[in-house]
């Protein structure tokens, strides 16, 4: 379950920042704020991204440890260590994913937030101010 709602999330936002990255303007002198509010925007979508890919990684390698603990206990089946290094282990794994679970939520949270507060500037980055020229 983690691992397809990060593939989502990673989905997700990467086309959210090829959206935002369509409606930059042509660089120009003044009135840049918008351009700027639209960076941050992209920077909070790449670490949003990055998170979602590292938090994908993280079921591998608690494989990898179970594994070890694993083959451990199958060498050494008398040893009682082993078996609640395994329990542990699993209990431990159960804790960090709803842990990751709560953390996916919270990138969504934080993204929608920054988007529906900045909206209007992404939508339109730069003001029209060509009426008050004159």
């Amino acid at each position: 379950m983690l691992k397809t709602e990060c593939e989502e999330l990673a989905t997700l936002t990467d086309k959210v920042r090829v959206w935002v990255t369509l409606t930059l303007p042509k660089i120009e002198d003044g009135d840049n704020f918008g351009v700027q509010v639209l960076e941050d925007v992209l920077g909070e979508l790449q670490r949003s991204q990055e998170a979602a890919l590292n938090l994908r990684d993280i079921p591998r390698q608690n494989y990898l440890t179970r594994a070890k603990i694993c083959s451990k206990l199958i060498k050494y089946p008398n040893v009682e260590d082993y078996a609640m290094a395994l329990k542990e282990h699993d209990q431990k794994q159960l804790f960090l994913a709803r842990q990751h679970i709560l953390d996916i939520r919270n990138v969504y949270a934080s993204l929608t937030d920054m988007m529906h507060k900045n909206i209007s500037k992404i939508r339109k980055p730069k003001a029209n101010n060509s009426i008050n020229l004159y």
